[in-house]
């Protein structure tokens, strides 16, 4: 098949992550995939690049910043021009901005079959609330809910990455035969357990320390995150915590008023190939995940990496990660608040054989049941179910 993948994030940002993981699999099982996602800088020209066989098409956009997340009609004109030259056997919307819709929409009138994937609560009490800018909240909260709804009826066939939007998605008009479950997944084949002692040489970590990790370029739930890892350096400065991702101010403000700031090791952004290197020197890796609407909807990114990696994850019991932890044995859930969350962290990094159990049906669970591979072949089942209704 030649299928068209339409995203709306700056290339290797959130959601451009599931398209060309599903996609690069997608094209080991034989398929051509051509990835639409927004170039970091240029506001003019389109670029185009092969990654792993998935072509991969760069797109100007005249915002900055968070700006460029799918809202310039600059970039749909681009797109729009692109998409009525090329001929594919299906299209995969992924969400429903300006950016996916359009082009999206354009296509299906063509008579190519429409297949759009949910995978953030953004309007109506989810993401836009997260915003810290009211206005923002006030003028675009009723266009971005807008957008996230009015159009999900019009596709044959709607995946979901978890069973909220599964429910929002039927509240709408979905029939539920024409949904699919996709959850986030694990990239087993660059996320691999390492050796941690070789590791923190590398980076002059100390042997003894015990540490804690978390990466990633949404700081939803960093400040618990945070207030967990100074409850602990207090109890025991060989505690400390790796920070891998979008840099946050917050972290060294809160290590600061804690007298934590000596356990604090913030490496920014690296690499997407380097971040095994850094995240395989912790012990026990952090996911706090608080109980509001933009969390009962979404599957973080995050956690399928974790669980590549080997390593036990304390978490909370909401939404999907509920149901995860239920179902493997991939570590701990705790409370949101700060000490009792600090509490089980505290008990594994105590128990380092529950942690190398943990890690290892981690492991073993993401190379199973979460690998992108493993979700690509239930993707492509899904797509030849939805050509032959």
């Amino acid at each position: 098949m030649r299928i068209l993948f339409l995203n709306h994030n700056e290339i290797w940002r959130s959601t451009f992550y599931r398209c060309f993981h599903l996609g690069r699999y997608l094209v080991r099982q034989g398929h051509e995939v051509t990835l639409y996602t927004i170039h970091p800088k240029h506001r003019f020209g389109i670029e185009e690049i092969e990654l792993e066989g998935v072509r991969v098409v760069q797109f100007p956009d005249l915002f900055w910043g968070m700006g460029r997340s799918g809202w310039d009609i600059w970039d749909v004109w681009y797109r729009l021009r692109r998409v009525r030259k090329e001929i594919y056997d299906l299209v995969h919307a992924f969400d429903s901005r300006p950016v996916v819709i359009h082009p999206a929409l354009a296509v299906r009138k063509k008579g190519i079959p429409l297949v759009m994937d949910w995978a953030d609560w953004w309007g109506r009490g989810g993401v836009i609330e997260e915003r810290s800018n009211k206005l923002i909240k006030l003028f675009v909260g009723g266009i971005e809910t807008w957008y996230e709804e009015h159009f999900r009826t019009q596709a044959l066939g709607t995946t979901v990455i978890s069973s909220a939007l599964q429910e929002r998605a039927i509240g709408l008009g979905v029939k539920p035969e024409t949904i699919i479950k996709i959850t986030g997944g694990a990239d087993v084949e660059n996320f691999k357990p390492q050796d941690k002692q070789k590791a923190r040489a590398a980076l002059g970590i100390s042997q003894d320390a015990k540490i804690l990790g978390f990466m990633g370029f949404v700081h939803y739930d960093l400040d618990l995150a945070l207030q967990v890892f100074c409850q602990l350096h207090q109890q025991d400065p060989k505690v400390k915590l790796i920070l891998v991702g979008k840099p946050a101010p917050m972290a060294k403000r809160i290590a600061r008023q804690h007298g934590a700031e000596a356990g604090l090791l913030e490496y920014g952004i690296v690499p997407y190939d380097k971040i095994p290197e850094y995240m395989c020197c912790a012990d026990v890796f952090l996911l706090p995940f608080a109980r509001k609407q933009a969390n009962l909807g979404r599957w973080p990114n995050k956690v399928g990496d974790y669980m590549a990696m080997g390593r036990p994850i304390v978490s909370s019991p909401v939404g999907e990660m509920e149901s995860l932890f239920a179902t493997e044995q991939i570590g701990r859930l705790a409370p949101e608040q700060p000490e009792a969350f600090a509490q089980v962290v505290e008990e594994l990094l105590s128990d380092p054989q529950s942690c190398e159990r943990l890690g290892q049906a981690a492991r073993q669970a993401a190379v199973k049941r979460y690998s992108w591979e493993f979700l690509a072949q239930r993707l492509e089942q899904f797509y030849l179910k939805i050509l032959q209704a």
